[in-house]
């Protein structure tokens, strides 16, 4: 499944200016799943991963460490993209229920940290049943370029 384009936090600029999201860290970023009733707390001035809330459940699901991240040349002259291999989610044991909205955000552990951004999967709720894949196809300009 193809992402719509990634939207940058305001906090997460501010966050990066003064470091404390650093783009090329060790600290791990981190994807979640969200269902509709997250598009409330998406927007506003909002800072970590746990004022998002109304995360997808269901199926052995857990956030997903993002793996291979890099930062290469864009198309043009300036230009750094920031990107990650894509994703994959695997619904174990049960359906995971009600995916909308992924998020990135950094921690060492899975229970918090600042975000950095957002994208909706689709313009409704859906489902992953049993034993199938829910992969996020991340755009070949990456999640974001700086220009």
């Amino acid at each position: 499944m193809a992402a719509s384009a990634w939207t940058i936090f305001d906090r997460a600029k501010y966050y990066i200016g003064n470091g404390t999201i650093n783009l090329s860290a060790t600290a791990p970023f981190r994807l979640s799943l969200h269902q509709t009733a997250a598009s409330a707390n998406l927007v506003g001035d909002i800072t970590v991963y746990s004022s998002v809330g109304s995360e997808s459940s269901g199926g052995g699901y857990a956030a997903a460490t993002l793996g291979a991240i890099t930062w290469t040349t864009g198309t043009s002259a300036g230009q750094m993209k920031w990107d990650c291999s894509d994703p994959i989610f695997t619904a174990s044991a049960s359906t995971l229920s009600a995916v909308r909205y992924a998020v990135i955000w950094q921690s060492a552990s899975a229970g918090g940290g600042p975000l950095l951004c957002y994208a909706a999967l689709s313009a409704s709720e859906f489902d992953v049943s049993t034993s199938n894949t829910l992969t996020i196809q991340m755009n070949t300009n990456g999640i974001f370029t700086l220009t």
